[in-house]
């Protein structure tokens, strides 16, 4: 447990810093939003104009920009990056970092096992996501709120928080395998965030051609229709499935790597 205190100690900073960043990118995206909901069909008929690639890559494709749920939808994959992002970066630097801060003799002087240690601050990692995911969908929940005729899809916002964090969670599980499969903070970083990115572009280019849709199961951006779950149509429960075995192997990386890294 002290390890676990002793991590959130640690990242309580950049938690901090990621939720003020995430707050300020919501109020900025919804005060775009007041605009787009101002001029009604003109922001529709704008984006009719655009070239139907432009529309299918971005998702813009049967979105009405003056209701808020379809206005959220396209934000929805933003959120999924940013804390994306936050989760892999975390997940590389929770374990790689105490051979860059000179920091392993510490640990290794303590009488625990390193299961004891990884298991610590594997914990520590999901308490971190689980913060961020918090903040992200109660600051998403505030605005959609204000601006949704329709209360019930406050349920829909809370299942798509609920897919959010089962995605973080694969990222952070990425970052924490990818971790022990290098000695330096920064190369399993670089690792873990050339991942995320490839995963992100790989969901756009799925989305320009329906012939590539075997390649959804390859990027967890493309697993959760976000429209489809605030509008309470459901959630394919063979992505969960599959991202909890996702996350199970990237574990089973991460324990048997950690019981033979040098981590001083």
């Amino acid at each position: 447990m002290n390890i676990v205190k002793r991590e959130l100690r640690a990242n309580m900073k950049a938690i901090i810093i990621w939720s003020i960043s995430i707050i300020l990118f919501t109020t900025l995206a919804f005060n775009e939003y007041k605009g787009f909901a101002a001029i009604g069909n003109e922001a529709n008929a704008f984006l009719e104009g655009l070239p139907d690639i432009l529309k299918s890559m971005f998702g813009l494709a049967s979105i009405n920009l003056s209701r808020v749920e379809d206005y959220y939808s396209i934000l929805f994959t933003y959120f999924v990056l940013i804390a994306g992002i936050h989760a892999v970066m975390l997940g590389a630097t929770i374990i790689s970092k105490e051979a860059r801060d000179k920091t392993g003799d510490f640990l290794m002087v303590k009488p625990v096992t390193r299961k004891h240690i990884i298991t610590s601050k594997v914990i520590a990692g999901f308490i971190s996501v689980i913060i961020i995911n918090i903040i992200t969908g109660l600051s998403s929940i505030v605005f959609v709120h204000h601006f949704s005729e329709d209360q019930s899809v406050i349920t829909g916002m809370i299942y798509l928080s609920m897919t959010l964090l089962l995605i973080q969670c694969i990222f952070l599980s990425i970052g924490l395998a990818s971790s022990t499969l290098t000695r330096s903070a920064k190369k399993a970083t670089n690792i873990s965030t050339a991942i995320i990115l490839t995963m992100y572009f790989l969901d756009i280019i799925i989305k320009l051609s329906d012939k590539l849709g075997f390649l959804k199961y390859a990027t967890p951006f493309a697993y959760f229709n976000p429209n489809k779950v605030i509008m309470g149509k459901g959630i394919d429960y063979i992505y969960i499935s599959f991202s909890i075995i996702i996350i199970l192997i990237c574990l089973l990386i991460t324990y048997t790597n950690y019981q033979k890294k040098d981590i001083l």
